[in-house]
């Protein structure tokens, strides 16, 4: 059975932050804090856990992404899939989570694999999440937008 990690992602982005790794990973899978960096979303449900779906919802509460774990190694990966919901034709594709310690600092790296045709606007919305995570968990301050 093929893995994500026998192919090749088509997006990869570091981010380095100052935080603990508990930190990062409760930011990562716990559904209230993800809400609160998220730079799109009102809110989500559903702790990343695996087998489980968290929903991130728009100010209106319609589901603006889904995300089901398919597999959890404790503070250092998370994989999920990515499920778009804000165009007809969005398709789903994998994302995965790889947190380092280095120091006083962890670097997230973000893995995207299989973006659909079309979907090529999600790699600056990766750089937004990214600088919103690193925003809130440094400061408590995230980077919102209106969506």
């Amino acid at each position: 059975m093929e893995t994500l990690t026998d192919i090749k992602p088509d997006f990869v982005q570091a981010t380095f932050i100052r935080c603990t790794q508990d930190a990062l990973w409760d930011a990562l899978t716990k559904a209230d804090q993800m809400a609160a960096y998220h730079f799109a979303c009102s809110k989500a449900e559903g702790d990343a856990v695996e087998g489980t779906t968290t929903r991130f919802l728009r100010q209106d509460g319609s589901t603006m992404l889904s995300q089901q774990t398919t597999r959890l190694d404790p503070k250092s990966l998370i994989e999920m899939t990515f499920e778009p919901n804000w165009g007809p034709d969005t398709e789903t594709s994998r994302i995965v989570y790889r947190i380092d310690v280095e120091g006083p600092l962890c670097r997230l790296t973000t893995e995207h694999y299989q973006i659909p045709a079309g979907q090529d606007g999600v790699r600056e919305g990766w750089a937004r999440w990214a600088s919103s995570l690193k925003s809130w968990l440094e400061t408590g301050a995230a980077l919102k937008m209106d969506v």
